[in-house]
């Protein structure tokens, strides 16, 4: 019997596979980064790590916690993920957001 198997590359995406992605910051330094989390791998204690290793480094930046985003759960059904998807951006524009940090292991 002949079996026909998908397979994801580790590599990631093609180049050509990632348009609409805003190009990189320059600095982070006064800009607002929010965080959203999936609800992986004790994302309470890294965001947190995050957070004072940030402030630390760029002077005036703000966070906007995980807490004030819906979490993003990893799985469920196209149309669910894009709606939350939606969701997430339209309160990080409202926020004033620059920049996400998105998911959190797995």
């Amino acid at each position: 019997m002949n079996q026909t198997l998908g397979v994801v590359s580790p590599e990631g995406l093609a180049l050509g596979s990632t348009k609409g992605i805003s190009p990189h910051l320059d600095t982070l330094e006064g800009k607002t980064i929010g965080e959203v989390y999936n609800n992986h791998f004790k994302g309470e204690l890294m965001f947190h790590t995050y957070r004072r290793l940030f402030k630390e480094k760029y002077p005036g930046v703000k966070i906007i916690p995980y807490t004030e985003f819906p979490i993003v759960y990893v799985g469920g059904d196209p149309a669910t993920q894009r709606k939350i998807a939606q969701q997430v951006a339209a309160l990080a524009k409202e926020r004033g957001c620059d920049a996400l940090i998105t998911g959190n292991g797995g």
